[in-house]
């Protein structure tokens, strides 16, 4: 039987470096949280073979004490706290006293620091986590930390390395991090003796700007609120900028760079219908709290909190996120400088579509003529400037001239918007309209789907549809919302029953059946729309309460500014 046994002092320290070290970004990460606890104004950061061969960190901060530069090599040794209290209301990024320790167990570690009044500074050379020497030194203020050879004590961790340009790009995103927390401070970062990145002190809405890659200030919207105990402050990239993956959303409490599933899913939530499918927003978002209301002391990488109400904590940001971008503009602009690409075929022009077949009794195309009469009054004072329109392209768009240029409009999705909003707000009003059938029509479906509609059946009526369970496998519709055309009427029960499936956007039941139905009963690509018509859905799409896109996050309209278009026609 193998008996128990307390691990060596150098095989524990190896083991617990690993929940703090985990590759060379962890390391960058730390010594430059160290260098602003110390009040670092210019923080300097040096990397060869993408941090294996050697990090330097250097800064112009309030340096170590001579006699305390060996006991901060020891676990646990921090200036940060001293009893369990002090966790309630810790504001440094630091204060377990693992990170020097965990570093030098794993690296070959020169650690050279003075203090502004000290005559010289002291060196220490630490191998293995054993500290060598510490010798006097001549240097300037500040401190530097070299960090080489890492892993060579535990050389099985490089095998779960990426390749040298990922591990760069998380060097990287980490100093980036420190340059958002802290923008009073300048940050420079050199990888191999290239030419670096610098951040020079500036504001932290400049900050922010410039995290996302912003041009301009058209592109970011500000976002506050008031939160428990704190206020909540952040960026958000115009959604025109949205990004294949979560990259660009950086998350901070208190100063803290922190991955928290929560918030980010908050501003997400905030984004809804304003981003395509499998899209995401770019965003800094900042939240200042009561150090008493987090936990930050959950991992030893301390990248991850808690909070005492995450629930409320959801609704206030989701809520904040969608009140200031429903308050922007957020008309696409075509691209300043960018001359639009050729046709791939210069054979000719673009054939004429073939006219649509429109299915008998109320076209869809004089839907917008039917709401001007005023059987759906408009919802709102209009978002978006007086449009006049020119005419239609490709029986798809249509064009129009606004005060400031020209517009593009996408018929389908911007009828998507306004009948979605109509319809949302009929059912708060009370229930949506339905027009009932001439004959009560049977429509074949599945046993599981005809569980669907008796279980929903009050949601469906809700929306405008009459409709129950006939048999083991009928369900007969007797009638539907006022808002669809005669006609593909089994075709619109379908997709609300794939609505009520969880198919679709939206969390809210009769949120996906409100779009399935609006996405059915839109004019479509390719329909013919009299001038009238036109002019109808512009008005209609001012008036919605977010005109910009449709609920797939598809845009509605692109506007190309006048200034664009001289530039084009080479008039200015």
């Amino acid at each position: 039987m193998t008996r128990i046994r307390i691990l060596e002092r150098s095989v524990a320290v190896r083991i617990a470096a690993g929940e703090v070290v985990e590759r060379p970004a962890s390391v960058v990460k730390e010594l430059v949280e160290n260098a602003l606890d110390a009040g670092a104004r210019t923080v300097t950061v040096d990397v060869e073979g993408a941090g294996l061969r050697l990090i330097r960190v250097s800064d112009d901060g309030g340096g170590i004490a001579a006699e305390d530069v060996a006991l901060a090599f020891q676990r646990f040794a921090t200036s940060k706290i001293t009893r369990l209290e002090d966790l309630d209301s810790v504001r440094s990024y630091g204060f377990r006293g693992e990170a020097l320790p965990s570093i030098a167990a794993v690296a070959h570690v020169t650690l050279t620091t003075r203090v502004p009044d000290a005559p010289v500074a002291v060196r220490a050379v630490v191998v293995g986590g054993s500290v060598q020497s510490v010798e006097p030194h001549g240097a300037p203020p500040g401190t530097t930390v070299e960090v080489r050879h890492l892993f060579h004590t535990t050389p099985a961790r490089l095998k779960f390395l990426k390749s040298p340009a990922r591990e760069q790009a998380l060097i990287a995103e980490a100093v980036l991090n420190a340059a958002l927390a802290a923008p009073h401070v300048a940050f420079r970062l050199a990888f191999d003796g290239r030419t670096p990145a610098v951040w020079p002190r500036t504001s932290l809405a400049d900050r922010a700007a410039g995290a996302l890659g912003a041009r301009d200030a058209a592109e970011v919207i500000e976002v506050q609120a008031a939160l428990p105990g704190g206020l909540a402050r952040g960026w958000l990239q115009h959604p025109q900028y949205h990004r294949p993956s979560r990259t660009a959303q950086h998350v901070f409490v208190n100063g803290r760079p922190v991955h928290h599933a929560t918030l980010r899913r908050a501003v997400e939530q905030g984004f809804a219908q304003l981003l395509p499918v499998g899209r995401f927003p770019a965003f800094v978002l900042f939240l200042d709290v009561d150090p008493a209301l987090v936990d930050v002391n959950v991992h030893p990488r301390k990248l991850e909190v808690r909070f005492r109400d995450d629930g409320r904590l959801f609704g206030v940001v989701a809520g904040a996120v969608r009140r200031a971008l429903l308050t922007s503009p957020l008309i696409r602009q075509i691209t300043p400088g960018v001359v639009p690409a050729a046709p791939a075929s210069a054979a000719g022009p673009l054939p004429e579509p073939a006219p649509v077949e429109l299915p008998p009794g109320l076209p869809a195309l004089e839907l917008a003529a039917r709401e001007a009469a005023g059987a759906y009054p408009r919802l709102a004072e209009p978002r978006l400037p007086t449009l006049r329109p020119v005419g239609q392209v490709l029986g798809t768009y249509i064009v129009a001239e606004g005060p400031d240029g020209l517009y593009l409009v996408d018929q389908h999705a911007a009828h998507e918007r306004v009948l979605f909003e109509r319809l949302r707000a009929a059912r708060v009003r009370g229930g949506v309209a339905s027009q009932v059938l001439a004959m009560p029509l049977p429509v074949d479906v599945t046993p599981g789907e005809l569980s669907l509609i008796a279980g929903y059946r009050d949601q469906l009526a809700q929306l405008g549809y009459d409709v129950e369970p006939f048999g083991t496998g009928t369900a007969l519709l007797r009638a539907v919302p006022a808002v669809a055309p005669d006609g593909r009427c089994d075709d619109l029960l379908r997709r609300a029953i794939a609505a009520l499936a969880g198919e679709g956007a939206g969390e809210d039941p009769l949120d996906r059946l409100a779009i399935a139905t609006a996405c059915h009963v839109a004019i479509r690509a390719g329909d013919r729309l009299t001038h009238e018509a036109m002019a109808t859905l512009l008005a209609d799409l001012a008036a919605a309460e977010d005109p910009y896109t449709c609920f797939h996050g598809r845009p509605t309209i692109v506007a190309v500014p006048r200034a664009q278009l001289e530039r084009w026609f080479l008039r200015t």
